[in-house]
């Protein structure tokens, strides 16, 4: 697993990257094409299998595992996901109207296979959540177990491709606002820690 300070920067430089690529016509083109090979149909039944596990970056599953940590005796984690997953949503939703880059299905002829979202679609708010989720969960879990919050919040960012609601560069950014949302939600937890 990278180094905390590493994640940090890699993700300013991810995020910065990303919204580089928004001013860039022959990289929008790109990701345009990236993300069109991405939502490829796969068939009804994979459709609706990522249509709903695409939620498991929404607010509801940071209510659903915070609320099972808590009920499972794991207060701190518990707090952790709850604070880096709301700070994710906030800064997604406080980003968006920024950016108000339309949304695939909104520019081009894009399948939806999800309700419409709200906002626009720079960056994404679910795979932000996704991404703070595990970036708080993985340090209470056994090294073995680290790579599965992990690869949970990578399917997020794949799956909003997929369902026809962002394209790559969305979920890129998404990952980075996630990841430096965790990286926040831990300072101001040792912070909190040295005020008690």
């Amino acid at each position: 697993m990278p180094r905390p300070g590493r994640t940090g920067a890699a993700s300013v430089v991810a995020l910065a990257a990303s919204y580089a690529a928004l001013r860039s016509e022959p990289l929008i083109e790109l990701d345009r094409h990236v993300s069109a090979a991405i939502a490829v149909p796969r068939g009804h039944q994979a459709d609706l299998a990522v249509a709903a596990a695409t939620d498991l970056g929404s607010v509801f599953a940071v209510a659903g595992l915070s609320g099972t940590l808590l009920a499972t005796g794991r207060a701190r984690a518990a707090v952790d996901v709850a604070v880096a997953g709301g700070l994710a949503w906030i800064a997604a939703q406080v980003i968006k109207p920024l950016v108000e880059r339309p949304r695939p299905y909104q520019a081009e002829d894009r399948h939806r296979l999800v309700s419409e979202p709200a906002g626009s679609s720079w960056p994404s708010g679910h795979t932000a959540v996704a991404a703070a989720m595990a970036s708080a969960l993985s340090p209470h879990l056994p090294p073995a177990a680290r790579s599965i919050p992990i690869g949970t919040a990578a399917f997020v960012a794949v799956s909003r491709v997929y369902v026809g609601v962002h394209y790559a560069t969305d979920a890129v950014a998404g990952l980075a606002v996630g990841a430096l949302s965790g990286k926040f939600s831990g300072v101001l937890r040792r912070l909190a820690g040295r005020l008690t």
